[in-house]
C-alpha cells in the first residue's frame, strides 16, 4: 500500500516509516496538516496514519476532509495518551482506527493488519436491488478463520442497495464484522488467550490452528444471522465456547475507560453499531444499525 503519514514529530514520522517500509509498504512523510491534504488529494495514497494535532491544519480536520471526499481510504489517528475524548470522535469521523503514543509495535501490527483488510480484504458487487424490501439468512460456519474476509463480504454486500450505509461506510462495517466473527472463532470456540494474542502473535495463530483439529474444538460451529431492511441491519454472532464475561465489561462509550479496555475490536463496534448486546450466557453478540435518515 501506499500511505501518507502525517505528525510534526520526526521520532514519530521515522518510526512508522520503518515499520511500514520493513513491512513492504510506501511511504510518504509530511510534518504539515495542508501538506498533507495537498497530497491525499492527488489520489495516490491508499492509507493514513495522522496525528490529532499538526501544524496549519488539525488531525481531525483533516480527517473530515478526508471523508467529505466519500474517501473509503483508511485513516487512523495518532492521539496523545492522555485524548481519550479525540480518540472517540475520531472513530465517530470515521476513523478506522486509533493509536495512542508512545506506540506500541504490537498495537501497531494489528492496526496495520486492520487498514490492510479494509483496503484489499473485502470484495463485493454493489448492483441495485430496488424491488428487495428485506433480506434474511441464517450461515453456519466451522473455525476457518483464514475465510472470514468472504464471509463478511457476502454479509454485507447489498448494504448499499438498502441505504443503510453509504459506500464509503461499507468498509467499516466489514472491518467491525470481522472483528466479531474473529472474536467468537478464537476466543470463543478455540477459548484462545488474549495475552497470547498481543504479545506473541504469530504463536497465537499457530495455536489456533493447531486447536481447531482437535477435541473438543473441532466440532464447535459460528452461528450466524443477519436481519437487513430498508430501515436497518442486524447481526446475530453466536460461538460454541463457554461465554463472555459481558456484565464485567466497562462503559465502551466513556472516554475515562479507554485505557483500561483490552483492544480496540469491541470499542470500534459500540461506536459505530447503534446498538450492541449479548444474551445471558455472553456466547452470542447482537449489533444493530439504524438507517440514518437525511435531513
Amino acid at each position: 500500500m501506499n500511505f501518507l503519514i502525517a505528525d510534526d514529530s520526526t521520532e514519530v514520522l521515522g518510526y512508522l516509516r520503518g515499520f511500514l517500509v520493513k513491512a513492504g509498504h510506501s511511504v510518504q512523510c509530511v510534518s504539515d496538516g495542508e501538506e498533507a491534504l495537498q497530497i491525499f488529494r492527488q489520489g495516490e495514497i491508499e492509507g493514513v496514519f495522522c496525528a490529532l494535532t499538526m501544524p496549519k491544519l488539525g488531525g481531525l480536520e483533516l480527517l473530515n476532509e478526508v471523508k467529505l471526499s466519500n474517501s473509503r481510504r483508511p485513516f487512523v489517528m495518532l492521539c496523545p495518551h492522555s485524548d481519550t475524548e479525540s480518540a472517540l470522535s475520531a472513530l465517530q469521523l470515521g476513523a478506522c482506527d486509533f493509536l495512542f503514543k508512545s506506540i506500541q509495535p504490537l498495537e501497531l501490527q494489528r492496526t496495520l493488519d486492520r487498514v490492510v483488510s479494509l483496503h484489499e480484504g473485502f470484495h463485493f458487487s454493489a448492483y441495485a436491488l430496488d424491488h428487495l424490501l428485506q433480506e434474511s439468512r441464517t450461515l453456519e460456519i466451522g473455525n476457518d478463520f483464514e475465510g472470514v474476509n468472504r464471509i463478511v463480504a457476502f454479509m454485507t454486500q447489498d448494504l448499499p442497495s438498502y441505504g443503510i450505509l453509504e459506500q464509503e461506510q461499507l468498509f467499516r462495517m466489514n472491518m467491525l464484522l470481522k472483528e466479531a466473527l474473529e472474536n467468537a472463532i478464537f476466543h470463543g470456540n478455540l477459548e484462545m488467550n488474549l495475552e497470547m494474542r498481543r504479545n506473541n502473535p504469530k504463536l497465537f495463530y499457530e495455536t489456533a490452528t493447531q486447536k481447531r483439529d482437535i477435541d473438543p474444538y473441532n466440532s464447535r460451529k459460528l452461528i450466524l444471522q443477519y436481519d437487513i431492511s430498508r430501515n436497518s441491519a442486524k447481526y446475530v454472532v453466536r460461538d460454541e465456547g463457554k461465554g463472555f464475561a459481558h456484565l464485567d465489561l466497562l462503559d465502551l462509550k466513556d472516554p475515562e475507560n479507554l485505557h483500561r479496555i483490552e483492544g480496540h475490536g469491541l470499542l470500534m463496534i459500540t461506536n459505530f453499531m447503534d446498538e450492541v448486546f449479548w444474551n445471558d450466557r455472553g456466547n452470542e453478540m447482537t449489533m444493530v444499525r439504524y438507517r440514518k435518515r437525511k435531513t
